[in-house]
């Protein structure tokens, strides 16, 4: 169930509270990527301290917040160039969601060793 939480939190940080801007101009400018990426990993870390220690929980959260920058700075750049494409579009958009998914298992099944 708590990781389900993680994935709910994930959902918000990535989709919900990520802005028009964030969402078209993260592929072009490293500004607008990392005002997603700080966006997604303070609602990452605001469910983390329901899940974990204090500790555990940055740990996990900055981790978790340097993956999600790798993803998005190489998935957000495809999902650009075959916007208009939507049979290319749709599965870098699914395999992007899959490497944000495998991160936040990975690191949480193993967020004992990554307190702060």
């Amino acid at each position: 169930m708590d990781f389900i939480i993680v994935l709910i939190g994930h959902w918000i940080g990535d989709y919900l509270v990520q802005t028009r801007n964030m969402a078209i101009k993260k592929s072009s400018s490293i500004k607008w990527l990392l005002i997603h990426v700080f966006t997604y990993t303070a609602v990452l870390f605001v469910v983390a301290q329901f899940l974990f220690s204090w500790q555990v929980g940055l740990g996990y959260t900055l981790f978790n917040g340097a993956l999600h920058l790798i993803v998005d700075f190489f998935t957000s750049k495809l999902t650009t160039k075959y916007h208009d494409r939507p049979n290319i579009f749709y599965p870098i958009l699914g395999f992007d969601q899959l490497l944000h998914t495998l991160c936040l298992y990975w690191t949480f099944i193993n967020s004992d060793v990554l307190a702060l």
